[in-house]
């Protein structure tokens, strides 16, 4: 039988399995500091080559995903709305998740430099 604690073990094992793919440097730390590094990785902000690579992406998306005038006419407008959010994320997702990525992995590089300098 599935409970939430079964549910929460297995999503915390396959976090464990998965970090070590998408942020190799992760394994330089202790596991138990995992939570703790990430936390203080995801306040790094964006860079410049990361910003404009969003704003690439997201006017990318915008174009490949807007309205044909006949489109309108035949289709009421919260339905044509919640299609193209529906087909907007995945995309969003495979196309500006690198840049998340990029901005998430240096922040982990720079908190293991600094607890290397902390000791």
């Amino acid at each position: 039988m599935f409970s939430l604690n079964n549910i929460n073990l297995h999503g915390n094992a396959l976090k464990r399995a998965l970090l070590p793919w998408a942020l190799p440097r992760i394994t330089e730390l202790k596991p138990a500091d995992w939570e703790d590094a990430l936390i203080r990785a995801r306040a790094t902000n964006f860079d410049l080559t990361e910003r404009i690579g969003l704003l690439i992406v997201v006017a990318l998306v915008t174009y490949l995903l807007r309205f044909d005038v006949l489109q309108m006419a035949d289709v009421p407008l919260p339905i044509l709305l919640m299609a193209q959010f529906f087909a907007a994320l995945p995309l969003l997702v495979l196309l500006a998740g690198p840049f998340y990525l990029r901005c998430l992995r240096r922040g982990l590089d720079h908190e293991i430099e600094r607890r290397h300098i902390a000791g």
